[in-house]
């Protein structure tokens, strides 16, 4: 866990920063006009800044022991958490006591949520969601780096393709071995002309393959994922 004076400290620049790039931004903004949310943000900061700092009195009349309450229902919830400090003990150091999981629970809590200006404002149901929404961004983010590389492929192979229609020869004379080259076919002047076939028409031999090489990937795939699915153990059938 981090030490208090060192998380409040690293906290605090955080939001003046914040902050300032806010103000900064609006500077020459009439008030009238500065966005709703802008000037509930800046509030929610300056309410967060000024609750930094506890009153001494506060601290001295709490008791420095705090019991609580045990219960079959406490009881489940706290063996979950503590299950989940031994996948992960590094979070506490490999302290498992009572104490240490409640306290990490606490930190955690205001660390993350209650001091986070991202999470704070968020009531219950909002801050629920937002958590159990974490695999959908995962997934998000996985779909748009496959997107990117099909979209570098793409662009490799098209680069490919046209290189090489470059140097394919239309014809070779024998006799003196002069090499003649047509022009390459994916040109604009082709395509004005004479148009191309696309997957997108049935009737046209490209479609027809396409959709044959799509059955044939899929196969692959399903062959992929079982060969993993069995340790590397694939049947004759």
């Amino acid at each position: 866990m981090k030490d208090a004076i060192e998380f409040k400290t690293s906290q605090m620049k955080t939001l003046i920063k914040r902050r300032n790039v806010l103000n900064k931004k609006y500077d020459t903004t009439l008030p009238e006009v500065i966005p709703l949310e802008v000037k509930s943000e800046l509030e929610f900061i300056e309410n967060l800044l000024n609750e930094f700092d506890i009153n001494q009195l506060i601290f001295d009349e709490r008791p420095t022991m705090i019991g609580i309450k045990n219960s079959r229902d406490e009881e489940w919830y706290f063996q979950q958490m503590k299950h989940w400090i031994e996948r992960h003990p590094n979070a506490l150091n490999a302290k498992f006591s009572r104490s240490s999981v409640y306290k990490f629970a606490l930190h955690f809590f205001v660390e993350n949520i209650a001091l986070n200006a991202n999470n704070a404002r968020l009531n219950y149901s909002e801050l629920a969601q937002k958590v159990n929404d974490a695999n959908s961004t995962k997934s998000d983010s996985k779909l748009t780096a496959q997107f990117s590389n099909v979209e570098n492929l793409l662009g490799f192979l098209l680069t490919m393709q046209q290189r090489q229609l470059e140097y394919i020869p239309e014809g070779i004379n024998l006799e003196n071995g002069f090499v003649k080259y047509a022009i390459n076919p994916i040109n604009p002047t082709e395509f004005q002309q004479f148009g191309t076939p696309t997957e997108l028409n049935p009737n046209n031999e490209l479609a027809q393959s396409y959709e044959e090489y799509k059955k044939i990937r899929s196969r692959d795939k399903q062959l992929i994922k079982k060969y993993h699915q069995t340790g590397g153990q694939l049947d004759d059938d």
